[in-house]
């Protein structure tokens, strides 16, 4: 039982996952669907991605879901592999 009422949806194109990297070394990720490059590293931890890659790159323990953004409608077009400040 839950203590707040939450409401699911569909993610759509202009969803994006924030998705931490646990790892200190860099290592760069091609979205299996995407195909998209993902670059992480101990400096740029927190990355913007895909939810259709996003579903893959976490099933490995080094990387997390931290949360899913709405991107703006004019930003989901032209969005691909924004970097985000690491909070």
């Amino acid at each position: 039982m839950s203590c707040c009422p939450q409401t699911t949806a569909p993610l759509t194109e202009r969803h994006r996952i924030k998705v931490r990297y646990g790892g200190g070394r860099t290592v760069v990720i091609k979205g299996p669907v995407t195909r998209i490059d993902y670059r992480f590293s101990g400096l740029e931890r927190l990355q913007l991605v895909d939810p259709r890659d996003a579903v893959a790159i976490v099933r490995n323990p080094l990387f997390w879901i931290e949360a899913v953004i709405e991107l703006a409608t004019t930003e989901a077009g032209t969005s691909r592999n924004r970097r985000s400040a690491d909070a």
